[in-house]
C-alpha cells in the first residue's frame, strides 16, 4: 500500500509539471500578424465570412494609370518596441492578374506604437500598387491578386483564415445599394455608370452619398444632387448619357 501511495505521488508531480509546461507554452507572447479581412470563412466560431478588397479605376479621373489598394494588418501579442519588416508572396495558383498589373514591394513595415484609437487593436496599413492595362477595359469582373504573409523570426503567422488577402482589380463598379427607387424618383434619376462616375468625380468627391446620409441628412443629399444638376446645366455641349439622351437628374 505504501508503495502504491509513492507511485501515485510521483505520477501527480509528473502530471503537474506537464501542466505547468503547457501553460508556459500557451502564454508565450510571440507577435503574430494577419490581415483584418478573412480570406476564407472562419472555421471557429464560424461567424466571419470571406471578404475581398476591390480596387477600381472607376473612382479615379480618366487617364489614371496607377492606383493603390490599402490592406489592414493586425498584430497579436505585445506592442512592438521597434518597427518590424515582413514580406508578402503572390499565391500564383489563385491569381489571374498579370505581373505588369501589380507591384509587390520587397518588404513592408509594421510600425511600432500603432494601437487603434477606436479599439485596443494593434493595426497598421500597407498598400498594394496596381497598374492599368489594356485588357482590363474588356474584363467586366476584373482580375484577382491573392497575396500571403511570409512569417519571419519576429513576426509569426496569426489566424490561418486571415494569412492571405484577396484583391480584385477592375475598371468598373457595381451600382451602389443606396441608389434605390427613391433616389431614382426623387434625386439623381435613372442610374448609369457614366452618370455615377461624373457625380463622384465632379461633385461627391469624398463619396459621401450613402444610405445613412439619405436617411439621416436628406438636406445634404438634396444639396449634392442640386450641385450636380447645376453642373450639368453649365456644360456646353450638353453631356449625353449612355442612351445618347441628355443627362438629367430627377430633382
Amino acid at each position: 500500500m505504501k508503495k502504491l501511495y509513492i507511485v501515485l505521488v510521483v505520477l501527480f508531480v509528473v502530471v503537474l509539471g506537464a501542466c505547468d509546461e503547457r501553460e508556459i507554452e500557451i502564454f508565450t507572447d510571440e507577435n503574430e500578424i494577419y490581415f483584418e479581412k478573412f480570406y476564407m470563412n472562419e472555421v471557429y466560431p464560424g461567424l466571419a465570412q470571406a471578404d475581398s478588397t476591390v480596387a477600381s479605376f472607376f473612382f479615379y479621373p480618366d487617364g489614371t494609370q496607377n492606383i493603390e489598394a490599402p490592406l489592414t494588418i493586425l498584430l497579436s501579442g505585445d506592442s512592438l518596441k521597434e518597427d518590424q519588416m515582413f514580406r508578402l508572396k503572390v499565391v500564383e495558383e489563385e491569381t489571374t492578374a498579370h505581373a505588369d498589373e501589380y507591384t509587390i514591394d520587397p518588404e513592408y513595415t509594421f510600425h511600432a506604437n500603432t494601437i487603434s484609437k477606436d479599439s485596443n487593436d494593434i493595426r497598421d496599413v500597407i498598400y498594394i500598387k496596381f497598374h492599368r492595362s489594356a485588357r482590363l477595359e474588356t474584363m467586366e469582373n476584373g482580375v484577382t491578386l491573392v497575396v500571403e504573409i511570409i512569417p519571419n523570426e519576429n513576426l509569426k503567422l496569426g489566424q490561418v483564415e486571415r494569412t492571405r488577402a484577396k484583391l480584385i482589380l477592375t475598371t468598373a463598379t457595381a451600382k451602389p445599394t443606396w441608389w434605390n427607387d427613391e433616389v431614382t424618383s426623387n434625386l439623381l434619376g435613372d442610374y448609369s455608370t457614366k452618370k455615377y462616375k461624373l457625380f463622384l468625380n465632379e461633385i461627391d468627391k469624398k463619396a459621401e452619398m450613402s444610405e445613412e446620409l439619405i436617411r439621416e441628412h436628406p438636406d445634404k443629399a438634396i444639396q449634392l444632387t442640386l450641385e450636380f444638376k447645376n453642373w450639368l446645366l453649365r456644360q456646353n455641349p450638353v453631356i449625353l448619357d449612355e442612351d445618347n439622351e441628355p443627362m438629367e437628374v430627377a430633382l
